[in-house]
């Protein structure tokens, strides 16, 4: 952990650590505020294809088979 006053006096040091793998909480008057940690990894290959997927469906769009929707249905006053 390191107080802001730390970090900003060695942000060179903390990003080395940061490199070598650790993760570094960020404290601003006693509460941790914000974590350096490495870059993740690439996505999956399965959360890949998933996140695909879900692009495609969107694209094409869903057929709901539920007809045209009327201003009046959007916002429910339809009597």
């Amino acid at each position: 952990m390191l107080s802001i006053r730390e970090f900003n006096a060695n942000v060179s040091k903390a990003i080395a650590r940061v490199e070598a793998g650790e993760t570094i909480a960020i404290m601003k008057n006693g509460k941790v505020v914000a974590e350096l940690r490495p870059r993740s990894e690439e996505r999956s290959p399965e959360w890949q294809v998933a996140y695909d997927g879900s692009l495609a469906a969107m694209r094409e769009g869903l057929d709901l088979r539920i007809g045209k929707v009327a201003h009046e249905d959007k916002y429910g006053d339809r009597a």
